[in-house]
């Protein structure tokens, strides 16, 4: 399968999205709630919640880093 540029980056910053909210929303849990019965559908509410947050953020982060980025190396000369 061809992805363009565009394409990629978009699959990226969901799936960038996917696993930190993943993995924040389960160490949050963990730490605020405990390790208790309803663990499991509190963490997946959780991740929902953070998923919908991370994915937009992701994709307006994303570029603002590499401009960033690009300013403070070399490479934006």
């Amino acid at each position: 399968m061809n992805l363009t540029e565009k394409q990629t980056k978009i699959i990226l910053g969901i799936l960038m999205a996917f696993f930190m909210a993943l993995a924040m929303s389960f160490i949050m849990v963990l730490i605020n709630v405990g390790m208790v019965k309803a663990f499991l559908p509190i963490w997946m509410k959780s991740f929902a919640i953070g998923f919908l947050v991370a994915v937009p953020t992701s994709m307006v982060a994303a570029p603002i880093s590499q401009k960033f980025i690009s300013k403070i190396s070399k490479n934006g000369k």
